[in-house]
């Protein structure tokens, strides 16, 4: 079974106590949720009969545009999923691959929407002693001499939070080998998005997610930016009605809170930086992060990853995100934890001062 962060229904049935008594930091999400006007919106529309009694836009035309406006591309270049990850299979089956590259550790879905389209997945392994920053020359160098129908490219990337320049990454694109590009997270770190050059050339597909930044997962909303002819195509692939007229409108509302976005960035920043220093002063190795995030490495002599997690979730209703299931990381060592509130943060922070103690 495929590891995620976020399964606070299952931890709260093993602790017997409502999941909203589990304070999560095993997923990245917004801890603002919804902005208010798009909170407002979706309880207009799941208290309105009458459009309960109706199928969702097939077309998701409104999202799109707000979408369009929000990212300086045409609407024919953005397609609508239930979820960034659903876009990937469809996104595979357009490229017709056989064989796809991706720089591990990453996210788990890569290689398992390979599998399910019987893509051979290639690892590229990063290496801690580069503080699991990619290579660029030694990849574009494989892609060079080696062939593979796709790659799959994270920015910034999951679980270390570290980003490519923009410039960077299209040096990689400009290798001639299609490009899955996974920007879930990218809203933070907006400056380095390659969005407007997927709708305008071939090869490239970015993928992003629309609910982690709003904080509204439970909604299931994700989209792929691509040429128009290669939308069109990844769109034909999908089911008819991939995502619920309440979740296209609140997030069509949500797109259009410029306020609501410049405070998540401020508050993010000020916040991740505060939280690095916590976790640094209780003798934790914490990886740069332009993300919501922060990548932790364990010292010798602490708890290992899983007894860490437990301990934590046992005694203080605390979840984190253990690293053991992210291929080439060296198991018990790795943590990731999300950038909550400032109160929330403290007690990460309170809770693990009591239970990092060596052994």
């Amino acid at each position: 079974m495929t590891v995620h962060g976020g399964d606070v229904w299952q931890v709260a049935d093993e602790l017997a106590i409502p999941a909203g008594e589990v304070l999560d930091f095993s997923a990245n999400v917004n801890p603002r949720g919804l902005p208010p006007r798009a909170l407002a919106q979706l309880a207009h529309d799941a208290s309105d009969p009458q459009l309960l009694r109706r199928y969702p836009d097939p077309s998701s035309w409104a999202l799109r545009k707000a979408l369009s406006q929000y990212l300086d591309v045409p609407a024919e270049a953005i397609v609508i999923g239930p979820g960034a990850e659903a876009l990937m299979s469809p996104a595979l089956r357009w490229l017709q691959t056989r064989r796809a590259l991706a720089p591990v550790p990453a996210f788990s879905e890569y290689r398992r929407v390979c599998a399910q389209q019987d893509v051979e997945f290639v690892p590229f392994p990063l290496r801690r002693a580069e503080a699991f920053q990619l290579s660029v020359d030694e990849l574009c160098n494989r892609l060079a001499t080696e062939r593979f129908g796709a790659l799959f490219l994270n920015n910034p990337h999951n679980p270390s939070g570290s980003t490519l320049e923009a410039d960077t990454v299209r040096q990689i694109v400009d290798t001639g080998t299609p490009v899955l590009l996974d920007e879930a997270f990218i809203d933070y770190a907006a400056h380095a998005s390659l969005t407007t050059d997927a709708a305008a050339r071939q090869g490239l597909v970015v993928l992003r997610s629309l609910t982690k930044f709003f904080g509204c997962p439970a909604l299931r909303v994700g989209y792929a930016v691509a040429h128009p002819d290669a939308a069109r195509a990844i769109r034909e692939l999908l089911p008819t009605w991939p995502v619920t007229q309440l979740a296209l409108d609140a997030l069509a509302v949500a797109l259009g809170d410029g306020e609501y976005a410049e405070a998540t960035l401020r508050e993010n920043g000020a916040r991740r930086e505060s939280l690095r220093g916590d976790l640094q002063e209780l003798g934790l190795t914490v990886f740069p992060s332009a993300a919501n995030y922060l990548f932790v490495e364990l010292p010798a002599g602490m708890p290992r990853a899983s007894d860490l997690r437990a301990r934590l979730l046992q005694r203080h209703c605390i979840l984190i995100r253990n690293c053991d299931s992210y291929e080439t990381l060296e198991p018990g060592r790795y943590i990731r934890v999300a950038v909550l509130s400032e109160a929330e943060n403290s007690r990460l922070i309170e809770a693990l001062a009591l239970e990092l103690k060596p052994l």
